[in-house]
């Protein structure tokens, strides 16, 4: 079960941090790099992306600028130990939503054999990237994001009275989000975090690749105990947040030759108007885009599913993306497929390279919770969590 602990954050000074923040490394595009970089000097994407500097790689640079920082004063140690409540306020497809949570040091587990529950494959260049950047910097610089439960609201109902205090930094980023970052370090706050936690399961939401980097990091420095690269910064979530939203993540490809045939075999083809009304019923129903026309695709009978995934569980089974990467694109390599998070923007990147758009449902989190308890692991990029967790809000020295 979660083990946590309070840690003392490295943090930037004052209150208002919007220029200094950015998103997590694998969503920032290079056009977006540089906006970051050109809205600060100490814009933290030098850190979280970092480019090399003349003869030195850009891990050793990051290494050099974080040094730096630390002797200017522009990122600063706290004082004490505490966990970091941790609020944002965004629109959800108009919808004005609030996520609370809060960042704790959670101990490391053998991925997959213990409390901290995965539920998406990883890859192996992402974690040789990362592994690289917590050697060079020794410091998680952005967070796990995990769920837990709490039916009881006892945690929900803590994070909505510190809520109302006046946060230690805040920011609003580029896509309208505003971030709330709170100190709770007194004992009582602490000690009913811990507890809340004792009984629970994690479940990893987002940063997959950085959990299972933090593991092979803390075995190359062979840790015992309760030393700081035994634990992993993470962002802690109630699944009974009223804030949690998932987003799908479509995906632009160039389909397989005798992909017909596949259609004509194991779907039915449906009017377009279909996917909206069955996504949230049927979330095996996907979206196809190609050659301008839109078609539905549904399963024609569960005996398929059993067919191509019969060593999984059924609420793996009944989910769009595993219907698509299981029957569909079952011999297409992920590295030859492109995610867009924007509907629109994959069907008009398939149209620009001539190739095709899938569009999925959004995964539901109660699926993201089953499929983690029974072992098992969906194809990369199954959920999209929004917003996501800034880094930058704080740092995990090691």
């Amino acid at each position: 079960m979660a083990d946590i602990k309070p840690f003392t954050a490295v943090r930037f000074g004052g209150n208002n941090v919007s220029k200094l923040i950015c998103p997590p490394y694998d969503i920032i595009s290079d056009k977006a790099r540089k906006k970051l970089t050109k809205s600060s000097l100490f814009n933290f994407v030098r850190l979280e992306l970092p480019e090399p500097k003349g003869s030195i790689d850009k891990y050793e640079n990051a290494a050099a600028i974080l040094t730096s920082w630390l002797e200017k004063g522009v990122l600063a140690r706290d004082n004490a130990p505490s966990f970091y409540i941790y609020e944002q306020v965004f629109s959800d497809h108009g919808k004005k939503m609030v996520r609370r949570g809060f960042f704790a040091a959670l101990k490391l587990e053998k991925p997959g054999a213990g409390g901290v529950k995965p539920h998406e494959k990883t890859l192996a260049k992402p974690k040789e990237d990362r592994l690289n950047l917590i050697r060079a910097v020794r410091a998680n610089l952005s967070p796990i994001f995990g769920l837990y439960g709490d039916k009881g609201k006892v945690t929900v109902k803590l994070f909505a009275k510190i809520s109302k205090t006046d946060p230690v930094s805040s920011a609003r980023d580029s896509d309208g989000v505003i971030h709330k970052l709170w100190q709770a370090g007194n004992p009582a706050d602490t000690n009913l975090l811990r507890k809340a936690l004792k009984s629970q399961n994690v479940f990893i939401a987002d940063g997959h690749h950085r959990y299972e980097t933090a593991w092979n990091y803390s075995q190359e420095c062979g840790v015992s105990g309760y030393c700081g690269c035994g634990y992993v910064m993470t962002f802690l979530c109630p699944m009974e947040d009223q804030g949690l939203s998932i987003w799908p993540t479509h995906r632009v490809v160039e389909l397989p030759r005798d992909f017909d045939t596949r259609i004509n075999k194991y779907f039915d083809v449906l009017p377009a108007s279909i996917f909206k009304k069955c996504e949230t019923k049927l979330p095996q129903v996907l979206l196809l885009y190609r050659n301008g026309k839109m078609a539905a695709l549904k399963i024609k009978n569960s005996k398929i599913l059993s067919q191509f995934m019969p060593d999984k569980c059924k609420s793996y089974r009944e989910l769009g993306v595993s219907v698509l990467h299981s029957v569909l694109l079952h011999d297409v390599a992920p590295d030859k497929i492109t995610y867009v998070k924007d509907e629109k923007e994959a069907v008009a990147l398939a149209k620009k390279r001539g190739m095709a758009a899938v569009i999925v449902p959004a995964t539901p989190i109660e699926a993201v919770k089953k499929i983690a308890l029974a072992g098992q692991t969906m194809p990369q990029k199954s959920t999209y969590f929004y917003p996501k967790v800034a880094s930058g809000m704080a740092v995990y020295a090691l």
